[in-house]
């Protein structure tokens, strides 16, 4: 997977970071632009800290506070990464956003793992962890759930996170915001098949449990414990068949009220605390046992 950049360089203005542009001009850019730039203070230092996620070039403007410019300076010289100094009314011009804190950083495209990296971290957590959790997302197409599934995931101290190839969201710098920084933290693998990522997780030794309202067996009375991977659906229509068809288990979430579900990552988090209470480790002993 990959991030079009191509649109960066489509104009002359946007060419020459320094240049601007009158306001309104460039609009057809902003969809692309909000893919490819991360913006926030916070947000880019952690970042920058985790030296994951490829910055292709980093841009201050005079509203940062001196220590944070050098500090950023610092790093950016330090990870060999480009910084340019532009006006706080160039800086909002490039990144789109009003609320850019003055720094906003181009990124280039988060580094996925493949499905044989996911082959080797399945073993590999079986063999070193008391209760693994993994999640697989099938087509979490909004940014903002995704991004909250994966900070409820890093949250938990899950293992990893399975997403596909098609209908699913990228990793965007909306989903960085949304996660809290959880994308630099956690393991995110991709593949082309679903169904196929499940019967590595059985070889393994893992139970695959599917989220879906329209099991009769209530979460809380579903086991969730041990080796696991739990399978999130997609905000329309929940798990696809054939995976649930892969499922040893499937858990309803009770509703109570007058709507029939709930929102993908808050069903995540609520199964994902269920998962851990299950396997009783509490923090301290999670992080124990991934060492």
């Amino acid at each position: 997977m990959t991030v079009r950049l191509d649109f960066f360089w489509t104009t002359p203005a946007l060419r020459d970071p320094t240049h601007s542009v009158p306001r309104g001009q460039g609009r057809n850019y902003a969809g692309s632009h909000q893919r490819a730039w991360l913006w926030g203070r916070h947000a880019i230092q952690e970042t920058l800290a985790a030296a994951r996620w490829p910055v292709l070039e980093l841009f201050t403007s005079e509203i940062l506070a001196t220590d944070v410019l050098q500090s950023l300076r610092q790093t950016a010289a330090r990870l060999a990464v480009p910084l340019h100094e532009v006006s706080s009314a160039r800086l909002e011009q490039l990144c789109r956003q009003p609320d850019h804190q003055g720094v906003a950083a181009r990124m280039g495209a988060f580094p996925l793992e493949s499905a044989g990296d996911l082959l080797v971290a399945v073993h590999e957590a079986a063999r070193t962890t008391a209760a693994p959790l993994f999640v697989l997302l099938d087509r979490i197409q909004d940014p903002w759930n995704f991004g909250a599934i994966l900070r409820c995931c890093d949250a938990v101290r899950a293992s990893g996170v399975v997403i596909g190839a098609t209908s699913q969201s990228a990793v965007t710098p909306h989903v960085a915001r949304a996660s809290s920084g959880a994308v630099n933290h956690l393991r995110i693998f991709q593949t082309s098949d679903l169904v196929e990522a499940t019967s590595l997780f059985r070889q393994g030794g893992f139970r695959i449990a599917a989220a879906s309202e329209k099991s009769s067996e209530q979460f809380w009375n579903t086991r969730l414990s041990g080796p696991l991977l739990l399978l999130i659906g997609s905000e329309a229509v929940g798990v696809a068949p054939e995976l649930l068809a892969c499922s040893d288990v499937q858990a309803a979430i009770p509703m109570q009220g007058s709507v029939t579900s709930l929102n993908a990552a808050v069903a995540a988090g609520i199964l994902l605390y269920e998962c851990r209470r299950q396997s009783g480790m509490s923090s301290a002993e999670d992080r124990r046992a991934h060492g």
